[in-house]
């Protein structure tokens, strides 16, 4: 076969079948218009029709004569295709009424009752639209057969002209390049036959070409992987080692920023965010919270007497009298010096106040040594609850920091409840 006829001869095929289906829209297209034009007349006429009905009811309604009302709505009702009306006054009372016969399908045009310019009520006619489904089912029906018959002939059409002349030969070529893959090969180890010069032949030449090319590039392949595969591996194992270095660094950077270096408690950046989380639960589930603040009594004077390393040391030494006494749910930090911290969740003033007592009472009994000298601590503490007035982070700081002042002006080692605070204080 001449190129001049190749897929150029068979492409007059595939336009004939274009053109076939191009009128097969045009065919439901004109159906949809045909649906359109029908539906509108009968929007025209259903609202014309309801239009006159409200024009004659009108002066029917005036005068309440619900006797020509009534003849009024029948003879509207013995219209074709109208199923009923309902005459309704102003207030949407009905006034007549005629229903002919019911069907689940059907449109409803509604039109004002209006007399000397005012609106007295309103006309609904229902009109079936039985017969217009049923005329359109049966044009889509006859388009469909007529298409389905033209769609099989054309089929056999298709199927002679490019079955012989085009699927034949592309499948030849899929089933050899499927078994190459099916075996695991890169490349078609011999070239395919060309039996013709058109589009196809064409094709299978280049493909030869490209296969050829391939083949060469794929043992050039081999020869790179194989030098860069070791370099590969080389460089993973150094990535690993500096993977696992660098999340080292970063979960140490993690938790200086997060935790006391001294005492291992969070620090006040943890601690406020940990606050505001509380908080926010604690007004949204309607739930206690307490805030607990904590100092060391005279804690200057054992630094300046003992050296800064006696007051790491008892630091460190509060710090874990602090995680032995909270509960789970609690939240002890330092926040700076020799100021600590607890936020004691789902407990009120009473329940930190127990708490607190036994905090202290461990504290003051514990022996202190620093250099052979034994040395008494005491701590001073101040709650407050969170409440109606207390119901920002600042505001029990503030008050639990007052509670705590008090506390040290009362003499220290001891506890102070807010709402124990003199109001002048």
């Amino acid at each position: 076969m001449a190129q001049g006829w190749g897929l150029s001869a068979k492409l007059i095929v595939y336009v004939a079948a274009g053109a076939i289906a191009t009128s097969v829209a045009v065919g439901f297209a004109r159906v949809q218009n045909e649906r359109s034009q029908l539906s509108k007349l009968m929007s025209n006429t259903g609202q014309n029709m309801a239009n006159t009905t409200a024009a004659g009811a009108a002066s029917l309604v005036v005068g309440y004569d619900y006797g020509n009302l009534e003849i009024l709505a029948r003879n509207v009702a013995d219209q074709p295709n109208v199923m009923g009306v309902t005459i309704l006054n102003k207030n949407g009372r009905t006034m007549s009424q005629a229903v002919v016969n019911t069907t689940k399908q059907y449109r409803r045009f509604k039109a004002p009752i209006v007399f000397d310019g005012a609106v007295i009520g309103s006309v609904a006619v229902d009109v079936s639209t039985d017969q217009l489904e049923m005329a359109i089912e049966e044009l889509y029906a006859r388009i469909v057969v007529e298409q389905i018959f033209l769609g099989l002939i054309l089929g056999v059409i298709v199927y002679i002209f490019v079955s012989r002349g085009i699927v034949s030969r592309i499948h030849s070529l899929s089933e050899t390049m499927e078994a190459t893959i099916n075996k695991g090969e890169p490349y078609v180890a011999k070239e395919i036959e060309v039996t013709s010069s058109d589009e196809i032949g064409r094709l299978i030449n280049v493909f030869n070409k490209l296969n050829e090319q391939l083949a060469e590039n794929y043992d050039k392949l081999n020869t790179k992987i194989d030098l860069a595969d070791q370099a590969l591996r080389n460089k993973n194992i150094e990535l690993i080692a500096r993977t696992d270095e660098l999340e080292n660094a970063l979960e140490m950077l993690s938790s200086m920023a997060t935790t006391d270096w001294l005492t291992k408690l969070p620090n006040r950046r943890q601690f406020d965010e940990v606050f505001e989380q509380m908080l926010s639960q604690a007004e949204r589930y309607k739930e206690r919270l307490s805030l607990v603040l904590i100092d060391i009594d005279n804690f200057k004077e054992i630094n300046d007497n003992h050296g800064h390393a006696a007051g790491d040391e008892v630091l460190q030494q509060i710090g874990a009298f602090l995680k032995d006494t909270v509960r789970r749910s609690d939240s002890p930090a330092r926040l700076g010096g020799d100021e600590f911290a607890i936020l004691l969740y789902h407990s009120d003033e009473q329940q930190a106040e127990k708490l607190v007592r036994q905090l202290l009472k461990k504290i003051k009994s514990h022996v202190f040594n620093f250099g052979g000298q034994n040395i008494s601590i005491t701590v001073s503490s101040g709650i407050a609850e969170y409440g109606a007035e207390r119901n920002t982070k600042q505001s029990i700081y503030f008050s639990a920091d007052k509670a705590l002042y008090a506390a040290k002006q009362q003499g220290r080692d001891r506890y102070v409840l807010f709402s124990e605070v003199p109001k002048e204080a």
